[in-house]
């Protein structure tokens, strides 16, 4: 027998729809906010207990309530900011008190305590589980105060739902940080249990509402980030690559003041960063976007956190090229102070290897194995570019290339550590590279810049057992392959026949690069572009010197010079660093000399 139909009650109805809005403390705390906010706050204190269960109270110092207007604003679908749906659309408030308030009522017991002016008695209304048990007039200051306890206590369901203490604290801290980065000029204090956790001052500018509110670290890592794109204008700043996260948190984006979450946003925006971030590793974004409200919907969910953008490829493409232009010119076109040159002791070609103390081989000829091609090999230094290197001959002891008074030591120079990084000085400061890395860049660089790979064919085919899934990847990618410099055919059953790897790689090394690429693609769903970047950066790592390997003075000073003309020289395909800058103030501060 089927179930009759009810009409629900108020009560559970206005449970209902709190579920909709109200999913945890950080959410009551939003819509208190923001309300506040609306009602032209210029300080606001938040007091917590228990992680916001037992106790959230927000206290403003904006325009307050008459009486009248106090109780309407606990009535569903009572505001003041809208009249008719058209309305809705175009509204640059943040939130409806009448949609807040009686949905945070509903599954809490609410003090709303308002007054309008000072000196002029005040409203203090009580109201549990939806239902007002007192409203009377007291004094009270100007502004309003809304302070909501046992948070759920009539919806165990969702009670049972809620997190940790120390969880539910860090999603409100986010909460409030987020929106204090957007309301620079109101001050807010964020306080739980008596202990302060956020304190900003009134009246400040974006730049100093960012070290309020982050660590100094963060502060100094920021690059500005101003554009426009069409209709939409972008400012605020991302976060270089040392301060990037394992995870999205530190990802904050507001249109047209409104704080919003956007998968569209930061897709776009991690995009831009290119190579610039290893994977997963995810960049500090602070990005504050405007467009004209009718090319946005706001009201696609019930607590305003998601938006809806007219067209939403444009949007994409613009947040993607604003952000890719600034971090060019702010990461790439400044990374290097010009006017760097080296100098070096001129040494015959085919002269016995000899190493002075600096790690590296003073003889200008290099032979590693396949990498030795017309391509790829490392330049010869210009006669206006060279390496100043010590005269001595390598201490036994080791000690004498540290402790000597030779006073080549002290020009500047360059000298190898571990067989692997390589030390630059220059000016007041020292350039540290990873060999591997750098070398990645400069032949990644030089693969985007050919239009296709040159394939070198080999003596006899190899032949190639693939699985089902790799044939398959094969095939698909066809095309790509052969653009890369592969060429095979089909022999029997699984195996196909390997004719041609990119230049510069035996038979052997061409198959394992072959089969390297069918596992990076397997599976995958990514643009054609996408595919050969992965390509190219696994080709770069294969083709670049390796850690330990043996630079000539003139090769590293070529690898320096070549790394400085790449587009990102900072990092590696892959998104690791190439390169750590010591300034000479950091290394003095290690000695306690300042």
């Amino acid at each position: 027998m089927a179930n009759k139909i009810y009409i629900l009650d108020e009560s559970t109805i206005n449970q209902i729809a709190a579920g909709e809005v109200i999913e945890r403390p950080a959410m009551v705390l939003k819509e208190l906010l923001e309300n506040a906010i609306d009602a032209g706050a210029e300080k606001i204190e938040i007091h917590l207990a228990n992680g916001g269960r037992q106790k959230i109270q927000a206290i403003d110092d904006g325009e307050g309530m008459d009486r009248e207007d106090a109780l309407l604003a606990l009535e569903r679908h009572a505001t003041s900011k809208i009249r008719v749906l058209d309305d809705l659309y175009r509204s640059s408030y943040l939130g409806f008190r009448g949609e807040a308030l009686p949905s945070i009522a509903a599954v809490s017991r609410l003090t709303l305590q308002t007054a309008k002016t000072a000196g002029v008695p005040g409203t203090r209304i009580v109201v549990e589980g939806g239902k007002i048990i007192t409203c009377e007039e007291v004094g009270a200051p100007k502004g309003t105060s809304v302070t909501v306890e046992n948070l759920f206590y009539n919806t165990p369901a969702r009670l049972k739902f809620l997190k940790s203490i120390p969880a539910e604290l860090t999603q409100i801290k986010e909460t409030v940080t987020g929106i204090a980065l957007g309301y620079p000029e109101i001050a807010f204090h964020l306080s739980h249990q008596g202990s302060e956790l956020i304190s900003t001052v009134k009246g400040s500018s974006l730049e100093n509402r960012i070290k309020q509110v982050f660590n100094p670290e963060i502060s100094r890592q920021l690059v500005p980030v101003q554009g426009s794109y069409g209709p939409l204008r972008i400012k605020g700043f991302a976060g270089r690559p040392p301060i990037a996260r394992a995870n999205r948190m530190q990802q904050y984006f507001f249109l047209n003041r409104r704080v919003f979450r956007s998968r569209l946003i930061a897709s776009a925006a991690e995009k831009a960063y290119g190579t610039l971030l290893p994977v997963a590793r995810f960049p500090f974004l602070l990005l504050y976007l405007e467009l004209p409200l009718d090319q946005v919907d706001i009201n696609v969910h019930p607590n305003k956190m998601e938006v809806r953008f007219s067209d939403e490829k444009e949007i994409y493409r613009g947040v993607f090229h604003i952000l890719k232009d600034c971090l060019q010119t702010e990461l790439v076109a400044k990374a290097w102070t010009p006017g760097y040159r080296f100098h070096h002791r001129q040494v015959e070609a085919g002269s016995k290897r000899e190493e002075d103390g600096t790690g590296l081989k003073t003889t200008v000829p290099w032979k590693s194995g396949q990498r030795e091609t017309a391509a790829f090999a490392f330049p010869e230094t210009e006669n206006a570019e060279t390496l100043q290197v010590a005269e001595g001959k390598k201490d036994p002891t080791g000690a004498g290339s540290i402790f000597s008074k030779d006073p080549g030591l002290h020009s500047p120079g360059v000298f190898c550590l571990f067989g692997t990084y390589l030390f630059f000085e220059e000016g007041d400061r020292v350039v540290i590279i990873d060999q591997h890395a750098a070398h990645e860049r400069v032949i990644y660089d030089q693969l985007q810049k050919k239009k296709g790979q040159c394939g070198q064919a080999f003596l006899t085919p190899v032949p190639v057992e693939l699985t089902d899934e790799q044939l398959k990847t094969a095939e698909k990618q066809r095309e790509l392959l052969l653009e890369l410099g592969f060429e095979f055919d089909l022999f029997s059953g699984r195996t196909v026949l390997l004719r041609c790897a990119p230049l510069g790689f035996s038979s052997s090394e061409g198959e394992d690069l072959f089969l390297s690429l069918l596992a990076e693609w397997s599976g995958g769903s990514e643009a054609r572009r996408d595919y050969m970047e992965r390509a190219l950066s696994l080709i770069a790592c294969k083709r670049a010197v390796k850690a330990g390997d043996s630079l000539t003075l003139d090769e590293a000073a070529g690898l320096l010079r070549d790394l400085r003309k790449t587009v990102l020289p900072q990092t590696c395909p892959h998104g690791r660093p190439t390169m750590v800058v010591l300034e000479r103030a950091e290394i003095e501060r290690m000695f306690k000399r300042r």
